[in-house]
């Protein structure tokens, strides 16, 4: 665990308690950052360390004790906190059970609901989206969920499938198994023979959505940042990651509309937005994941923004909660 900005005299005062359970190390730039230049006090647990380091949450009275340190969350930051995220994440491998699982998972959500301001914030996880998107106005592709992609064919009606399995690479540690969760375009002629998943779970068959261009938009508490994606495949960043190019763009206002009409109707502060755009300049939603991961985009961009304007973020939210 570390406590960058942290001493005794910090016992019973506000900090900024961030926990990454699982993925890369966005929270440890994060917290560079704010220990650094931004001088604030802040607490991180890394991923490994939430099973080991005592900690104790007082409900009468909002104090988070770590290792026998007292603090008062004024801003919680945590990632990839869900029972079946640590399950899966959990090394070695079957050390956790369903039940340690989740009641990890919900000490901390009780943890964030004690802070001024807790990140990402709420949004529905999934599929379930896009049928909200829909009612907000925004334009979402045709989707079916099963274990069936010959039927979900038929029924999405496209001449064009693209077939994903959503978070497949933190849900499935095991790299072995990936090949069969890679997302993949398809004829609708060429699944009307009855293929199904590789294993009965159920998937997600979608229209393909012709585009001019494909966007990662991430939404810091208003703010935006954006990315065009070039890549030959969908699966490119899992079989070929080099074929990818990532460049820093302009938000298209259009989509940064979006984005934002989107987290402001599910008290988002935090998303990693995947659109597409089409010729006609209307932004197609796909995914928003409260736990997006940045620094791939960055590396590959060269563009480092998204870190900074992510701790800088955090630092207004602790002085706003702290003022």
């Amino acid at each position: 665990m570390s406590r960058s900005g942290y001493n005794e005299e910090h016992d019973g005062k506000p900090v900024v308690v961030l926990v990454n359970c699982a993925g890369g190390p966005e929270l440890e730039i994060v917290r560079d950052v704010l220990a650094g230049p931004l001088r604030t006090p802040t607490v991180l647990i890394r991923p490994g360390e939430l099973f080991s380091t005592p900690m104790a949450l007082d409900v009468d009275n909002g104090l988070l004790d770590i290792a026998g340190r007292r603090v008062r969350p004024a801003v919680v930051w945590v990632r990839h906190a869900s029972a079946c995220a640590l399950l899966a994440q959990a090394r070695p491998a079957g050390s956790v059970t369903p039940l340690q699982a989740e009641s990890w998972s919900g000490f901390l959500r009780q943890v964030a609901s004690t802070a001024s301001a807790a990140l990402p914030g709420g949004t529905v996880v999934g599929p379930g989206q896009l049928t909200q998107a829909r009612g907000l106005g925004v334009r979402t592709p045709r989707t079916v969920i099963t274990n069936d992609v010959a039927a979900a064919a038929h029924a999405v009606a496209a001449p064009t499938l693209l077939v994903k399995t959503p978070d497949f690479r933190l849900f499935e540690p095991d790299r072995a198994n990936w090949p069969q969760c890679q997302p993949a375009v398809v004829g609708r002629e060429s699944v009307a023979r009855g293929l199904r998943a590789g294993d009965g779970r159920p998937v997600v068959v979608q229209e393909y959505v012709a585009h001019a261009r494909e966007l990662r938009v991430y939404h810091l508490d208003g703010g935006i940042c954006a990315f065009e994606v070039r890549k030959p495949d969908p699966s490119s960043p899992v079989t070929d990651p080099d074929s990818v190019t990532v460049t820093r763009v302009e938000c298209p206002p259009p989509a940064a509309d979006a984005v934002r009409t989107l987290c402001a109707a599910w008290d988002l502060r935090y998303g990693a937005f995947d659109l597409l755009v089409p010729d006609t300049g209307e932004p197609v939603f796909l995914e928003a994941n409260p736990d997006g991961d940045w620094l791939w985009f960055e590396r590959k961009a060269r563009w480092h923004g998204v870190s900074f304007m992510a701790a800088v973020m955090v630092r207004e939210l602790f002085v706003r909660s702290t003022s």
